[in-house]
């Protein structure tokens, strides 16, 4: 992960809290004075010097979170040792002292808890973290994870086997995430902070220190950091209080400590000499990019005091009100595509970053944009509405954090809670929190933010550095920086008055022609114009209602000719605004936010995503409405359209999935629009063309709206019959096309598949791929049968590829049965080093054999059941998956009811019926597919 770590959307307390909390104590006035904590966290310490923190909370019902936090990452890692923390959180998992050789991964599999969803941990430069879920905290569940957390305590083994099996697994994780783009993150932190500690100390490590990391330098590493007094251990679910500290002390009780304590290292420095400096990066494989950044002497950001509560809430008052210009200034320039700046903690420094995207490659001019902002918010700081307007942005997120309280997951509240009290945040409960920040920010006025903005962005540098695949001359770049420095700088900047809604009150409601209660508590309402609405009211999450906006025929009424264009349109369907207003004006009328949803092509209809809440339906609703009547397909994207392809293009050289699909796709159906993309179509595309190929569906074709959360029935009904239900009446059904597509594969597979990626010379992949059938509701055994197979096979590749022979560090299995359309398949895919792509192929191969031929055990089954069962159940307790549950359900009725009872169908396939789906398709000769790196004209790997 990179070392200049993202900085935290809310620098103010944060607020956790179970429901039932007590009320809110008075906040603290005194700058000195604590902030209170929340009365629901219980605290303390062993007495070995081990950290605790329990809280109550029954999100969901019967479930128990635990986090086992060693404050000790890479930092702490000699030049011997690079990488030795993350080895020892791999080794933790393969050779724990209770659990060796894949057996931890198969007893949680039995009581439910899915290796990588509900179990995993990470390792950063400070600290490592280990994370385990229970959905069912029964006494001998509980024993088994806490004797797996003692053993990671002072219980890990390192035989020299074992290690030189996870020696790859490490290795391959390595090369998964050394994109081009984490290599450019770490040029930079090493530019802008080159002599703090953390920048030479990747938590992943080097290659050569990772080959050459012996069992004993891990052996020691774990023997001098993983010590209790270094260690905290956290438990939230819906257990006693006492119970939980009980377990806590039961288990952890006896850990000591081996040796003298160590020395911690020191974190290096932030030069405060350096000035203007650039650095220029060529890569082709990257968006193209600008950041300066300056850099200061600094500590972790933490709220413990009203003092440090009002510093901490300027910075967020001063980057909402910044970044609220600087997206205002991006939405009406040609030359940029995007620009933010932010505070990050460094380790040992903090650095307040400006980062921008310019369009094509006018880097100089979109700078100068930029930079005059930058001055002239400098120079004069930010008007009263800028500060109430950003004051109330920071105020809605802790008020939203306060109402979604009662219903936050206890996986969510442990995982926050470590964080906190790991870096010294005090944890408030969220009505204090809202009341310490009212106080904070009560006399706030702009010479305050100004003053805020000014301490932030000092210190060394400005660290200019510019990525582009022909970046310019470092001396261009200190030569612009300087021009932009120099001169008065633009006019003060005058507030933007807000538009006037262009689309009138809401009208008369629509007529409804039928109401009817479904299964599972769902109503359905038909307007006379055809408008359907899917309702349901939940208790997941308080004050969050998923919205699904379903019209059309998505791919079914597109022709293959038109795909890509059709592709296109509904990623930039929201940037397209409306007839009468323009992208600016809408966020201005109905705030960020707003805009924030996604337009999907499926195969059945286009499907549009978004989150709201019960206050802001309405708005949302009316604004969805004239997008879906009145959509602007402005001709502003035109100027941004051909850098965002040119960007898209950039990526997909290193895209080794997208790029194996398409070959893939190109080799079994050539001319097929899912294969690689016409770019010199893509750029000829203008917005008259984006319109003309989805604008018809988005004002004429059916609509079913569903949503599902806590929503009022009565009132939601109302805003849907005044919104959606008041548009004329729209065709009865999507136009249907002769032209269209669906993907087949040949029935005898084609010879292997080779393509080449332009990333790293250390990555492959491997695809091995089992054609299937064009699924229908009628065969739904079949197709639950095939999922239990897929997850069979996951676990016994995982255990061969991964555990026995450490070539791989996540493999992936899935079926894949679309109804209606595509033919199905089994996929098997392998990311792994290039010369290991033959080895492991083979073992695909032989996993597949294995099973085709019956070796299959109820055990393996049930392993695989449970966690999959696990999952459902907790999918199907969130607002999303009715959503998804429910759209398209009206055309489509078996759908919803396959949902419903799809962990009844899945707890029913029996060992025969998986052995049978085992049998009939991995006899199959499946088409494989690999990809390597490129060679370059010398003959290397690229």
């Amino acid at each position: 992960m990179p070392i200049i770590r993202a900085a935290l959307g809310l620098v103010l307390t944060l607020s956790l809290a179970p429901p039932g909390a007590s009320a809110a104590p008075t906040a603290a006035t005194s700058v000195s004075s604590p902030l209170p904590q929340d009365p629901a966290l219980r605290r303390g310490v062993l007495p070995n010097g081990l950290r605790y923190a329990v809280m109550r909370n029954a999100a969901p019902v019967g479930a128990v979170s635990l986090r086992l936090h060693i404050d000790v990452g890479s930092r702490e890692e000699t030049e011997a040792e690079l990488g030795a923390a993350h080895f020892v959180e791999h080794m933790a998992f393969r050779s724990a002292r209770r659990f060796q050789d894949g057996e931890l991964e198969r007893a949680l599999a039995l009581v439910g808890v899915g290796a990588g969803r509900d179990h995993n941990a990470d390792t950063s430069v400070a600290s490592t973290s280990y994370r385990l879920d229970l959905t069912d905290p029964a006494p001998a569940n509980l024993d088994l994870a806490f004797r797996w957390l003692r053993d990671v305590a002072d219980g890990v083994t390192f035989k020299p086997a074992d290690v030189d099996r996870e020696r790859g697994v490490v290795l391959a994780e390595k090369e998964a995430r050394d994109g081009p783009g984490d290599l450019v993150r770490d040029q930079v932190t090493a530019f802008v902070a080159p002599r703090l500690r953390s920048t030479s100390r990747r938590p992943i490590g080097t290659e050569a220190s990772l080959r050459a990391m012996a069992p004993q330098t891990l052996e020691a590493f774990h023997a001098r950091w993983y010590r209790p007094e270094n260690a905290w251990v956290v438990m939230v679910g819906d257990m006693a209080p006492e119970a939980m500290e009980a377990e806590i002390a039961r288990a952890f009780g006896s850990w000591t400590g081996k040796g003298v304590k160590p020395v911690r290292a020191t974190l290096g420095e932030v030069d405060g000499g350096r000035g203007l400096e650039a650095l220029v990066i060529a890569t082709p494989q990257v968006a193209s990019g600008l950041s300066a950044c300056r850099v200061q002497p600094g500590s972790p950001v933490t709220t413990t005091d009203a003092a440090s509560l009002r510093r901490n809430s300027l910075r967020a008052v001063w980057q909402s009100a910044l970044n609220a210009r600087l997206t205002q200034l991006t939405n009406g320039s040609k030359t940029l595509l995007s620009a933010s700046i932010s505070v990050v903690d460094l380790d040992g420094g903090q650095a307040a970053c400006l980062s921008l995207a310019p369009n094509a490659e006018a880097w100089e001019a979109a700078l100068a944009a930029t930079q005059d902002e930058l001055r002239r918010f400098e120079r004069d700081g930010p008007t009263e509405l800028e500060i109430d307007q950003a004051i109330a942005r920071v105020r809605n997120t802790i008020r939203s954090d306060l109402v979604a309280a009662p219903t936050r997951l206890s996986s969510t509240l442990a995982t926050g809670l470590v964080q906190a009290l790991a870096g010294g945040w005090t944890v408030m409960e969220p009505r204090a929190s809202l009341r310490a920040f009212n106080l904070a920010v009560e006399t706030v006025a702009p010479a305050d933010v100004k003053a805020a903005f000014t301490s932030d962005w000092s210190g060394s540098g400005p660290f200019v550095t510019v990525t582009a695949p022909e970046p310019p001359t470092r001396e261009a770049v200190i030569a612009a920086w300087r021009r932009g420095e120099a001169g008065a700088g633009p006019a003060r900047y005058a507030d933007v008055p807000v538009a006037q809604w262009a689309y009138g009150p809401l009208g008369a409601p629509g007529k409804i022609a039928r109401q009817e209660r479904l299964a599972a508590g769902v109503t359905r309402v038909t307007f006379r114009n055809g408008v359907i609405l899917n309702l349901k009211k939940t208790g997941f999450a308080n004050d969050t209602i998923a919205l699904r906006l379903w019209f059309g025929a998505g791919r079914g009424a597109v022709a293959a000719k038109d795909f890509d264009a059709a592709s296109s349109a509904t990623g930039v369907f929201a940037y397209g605004a409306l007839a009468r207003h323009s992208y600016e004006e809408l966020r201005g009328i109905f705030g960020d936010n707003a805009l924030e949803f996604e337009l999907n092509l499926t195969p059945y209809a286009f499907q549009l995503e978004h989150a709201v809440s019960d206050e802001t339906l309405g708005p949302r609703l009316r604004l969805l409405v004239a997008y879906m009547s009145d959509p602007g397909f402005r001709d502003t994207l035109d100027a941004k359209f051909g850098t965002e392809i040119d960007n898209s293009f950039r990526d997909r050289q290193t895209d080794l999935w997208g790029l194996l699909r398409e070959a893939v796709i190109d080799t079994v159906a050539p001319g097929l629009p899912l294969g690689a993309p016409d770019r010199a179509a893509l750029e000829r595309l203008t917005s008259k063309d984006l319109a003309a190929v989805l604008k018809p569906a988005v004002t004429g074709d059916p609509i079913m709206i569903t949503l599902v959360g806590d929503v009022d029935e009565a009132a939601a009904i109302d805003l849907v019959a005044r919104t959606f239900g008041a548009l004329p009446a729209r065709r009865s059904a999507p136009r249907p096309r002769p032209d269209t597509f669906s993907l087949s594969f040949p029935k005898v597979p084609p010879p292997q598949i080779a393509t080449t990626h332009q990333g790293s010379p250390d990555k492959g992949a491997v695809a091995v791929i089992w054609p299937l059938y064009v699924a229908v509701p009628a065969r739904r055994k079949e197709e639950d049968a095939l999922k239990l197979l897929a997850e069979v096979f996951s676990d016994a590749l995982r255990h061969e590829v991964r555990e026995r022979l450490g070539k791989a560090y996540s493999p992936m299995i899935f079926a894949s049965t679309p109804d209606y359309v595509d033919q199905g398949e089994l996929d098997a895919l392998v990311e792994t080093h290039p010369a290991d792509l033959e080895a492991v192929r083979d073992e695909i191969r032989a996993v597949a054999a294995r099973l085709a031929a019956g070796e299959i055990t109820s055990q393996m089954l049930e392993a695989a059941r449970t966690p999959m069962l696990s999952g459902a159940r907790a999918s199907a307790a969130t607002n999303d998956w009715w959503a998804d549950a429910l759209a398209g359900s009206a055309q489509h009725e078996a759908w919803l009811q396959d949902a419903i009872h799809e962990e009844d169908r899945i707890g029913g396939v029996t060992l025969a019926q998986v052995k049978a789906a085992a049998a009939a398709w991995l006899t199959q000769e499946p088409i494989v597919a690999m990809i390597r790196p490129a060679q370059r004209a010398d003959g290397g790997a690229r």
